[in-house]
């Protein structure tokens, strides 16, 4: 394991998708938060997903002997660090080399909700741009991935190399890279509400007087508009067809089939965590910034 420190001075398989806005957990802002060190990289995660990487690092030696005795290929740990030709800071720790071959494994573990992923011949794309992002930087020409899935269920997978895609890959690493030596800040994506208010989470008293902005903002506050008013006509929708529906499975026609169905989710009683003293022992607080736009005439939109 590489201390967050060492993690902050290349870019490696787990950072390359979210480099190319291809990552569902993490942003472009968000990992340049973390190479820069505005981020902790140790305690970034939640208890539940540290815990779920700890496993997965258990797992791994199982995973690589199973898909050895499935397929028959002869596997080795690998614990050096693979360095691009031309970019050092452009790194590969890769799990598992197959031996006599120019051939390498990812060992992946998840949980059952996640089985969907794996349907079929499907494979999350993070994990194809990082089999083809060790590919090349190893200059190895085809990738394996083992996966277990809820500790029970174990399916494998081929990644060929895509020379193509892995110079767009490189280039946008190398443009990343920059933005992190040079302090300035990567392309923001609609995610990134939260990592925003890291990095401005002050406030001053002062407002910044600018016409050219009136536009954009007017824009903003229509399209707030039409999104209520489209929430509205959604919500009036689903209850006429739930009206209809009443005690039925729902609606079937030649193109469509409507479902209403029960959803059982548990629910935390947080009047019971009051009256036994536990509310705040377990609650933290959250400080986020939030972004209101007021009509100087009207009320806020």
């Amino acid at each position: 394991m590489f201390t967050a420190e060492e993690r902050r001075e290349y870019i490696g398989g787990s950072d390359i998708a979210a480099v190319m806005m291809m990552n569902r957990w993490k942003t472009p802002l968000t990992l340049w938060l973390e190479k820069i060190g505005e981020i902790d990289l140790d305690n970034n995660s939640n208890d539940s997903n540290n815990e779920a990487k700890e496993l997965g690092k258990e797992l791994e030696d199982f995973v690589a002997k199973k898909f050895s005795k499935k397929t028959g290929l002869k596997v080795r740990k690998r614990k050096e660090k693979y360095t691009h030709k031309k970019y050092p800071f452009l790194v590969a720790h890769v799990d598992r080399i197959i031996v006599g071959t120019d051939e390498l494994l990812e060992c992946k573990t998840c949980s059952s909700y996640k089985k969907d992923e794996w349907e079929g011949e499907e494979i999350p794309q993070e994990y194809i741009l990082q089999v083809i992002w060790y590919l090349g930087i190893t200059g190895r020409k085809r990738g394996h991935i083992a996966v277990l899935i809820g500790g029970q269920c174990f399916k494998t997978r081929v990644v060929e190399f895509d020379a193509e895609l892995f110079e767009i890959m490189v280039n946008m690493a190398v443009e990343f890279w920059n933005c992190v030596q040079t302090k300035t800040m990567p392309a923001i994506a609609p995610e990134d509400n939260e990592a925003m208010a890291k990095i401005y989470p002050d406030i001053n008293e002062e407002y910044i007087e600018n016409q050219d902005l009136e536009s954009q903002i007017e824009k903003l506050v229509n399209i707030k508009a039409e999104i209520s008013a489209l929430d509205l006509e959604k919500k009036l929708l689903e209850a006429e067809l739930k009206n209809i529906i009443n005690t039925h499975a729902g609606i079937l026609t030649d193109k469509y089939k409507v479902s209403w169905y029960k959803v059982t989710r548990p629910i935390v009683n947080t009047e019971q965590l009051k009256a036994d003293n536990l509310y705040e022992k377990y609650t933290n607080n959250s400080t986020t910034r939030s972004l209101r736009v007021f009509d100087k005439k009207k009320k806020a939109a």
